[in-house]
């Protein structure tokens, strides 16, 4: 996940790019205007192409361009969460600093234990974990919001009245009024039943993913660990992305025809 995050990008386009280079190649432009004379452009033509041969390939250069682009990345990223944040209850917002804080501590616990490749990986991996906590808090202030208010004993109470009805009733018309209603009862009463298992199903994930940084951070105690990037990979492919359970609640609330009585 993280990996994919940080594909390689084009090294050759960020060396041309770079702003060292552009100035070299603006400066022997000026020079052979000022000079009236192409050799500075030459010079320095040839030096463009000499580094864009060399430059792209250079560890150092590498390096230096994938830490500029993770930063970036990252920074987006923080902002996007700070703006969701605004959507969030306190008590949500509030659970979720707690987790940023541990998995900040945890960050700053890899510094010195890992090295710098594997330090990108670990906190676009944390990233995803923290990203991954605020899907399932949206998630579960949607399923909040759809939860009827009404007791379901009192539902039930309605639907076996309603049941009673339908049976003493002979006129046909009334019947299937009947039978519309109870349907209605039964669906509301079948959608609250599965809203429930969505909550606990949140509720479940959300405390892996608040178990996961300590877990993983015991981890990074031991002699000779080094894959924190994988570990976070791990905790997250068992808890899973959030989409799958959102599309189970769209489907709780898909229009179904009226089901059979007796």
């Amino acid at each position: 996940m993280a990996e994919a995050e940080l594909s390689q990008p084009s090294y050759l386009k960020y060396a041309f790019k770079d702003q060292h280079n552009l100035v070299l190649l603006f400066g022997a432009a000026c020079f052979s205007a000022a000079f009236a004379t192409p050799l500075p452009l030459i010079a320095g033509a040839g030096a463009e192409v000499l580094w864009l041969l060399i430059g792209p390939r250079l560890p150092a250069f590498r390096g230096w361009v994938d830490r500029q682009l993770s930063t970036q990345y990252l920074a987006r990223a923080e902002t996007a969460i700070q703006g969701a944040l605004a959507e969030l209850s306190e008590a949500d917002v509030s659970r979720f600093n707690t987790l940023s804080r541990a998995a900040s501590e945890l960050a700053t616990a890899a510094q010195a234990r890992l090295p710098a490749r594997e330090q990108q990986l670990a906190q676009h991996g944390l990233l995803e974990l923290r990203r991954t906590f605020l899907d399932y808090l949206f998630l579960g202030q949607r399923v909040d919001s759809l939860v009827d208010p009404t007791p379901t004993a009192d539902l039930e109470k309605e639907a076996s009245q309603l049941q009673e009805a339908y049976a003493a009733e002979r006129e046909l018309t009334a019947r299937m009024t009947i039978r519309q209603q109870l349907f209605a009862i039964q669906r509301r009463i079948q959608q609250q039943a599965d809203l429930a298992g969505v909550t606990r199903t949140i509720a479940t994930r959300l405390e892996l993913l608040e178990k996961a940084v300590p877990d993983v951070k015991a981890h990074l105690a031991e002699p000779g660990f080094t894959q924190l990037s994988l570990e976070l990979d791990r905790e997250l492919a068992e808890v899973g992305s959030a989409e799958p359970l959102e599309l189970s609640v769209d489907e709780i609330f898909a229009v179904s025809g009226p089901g059979t009585l007796s």
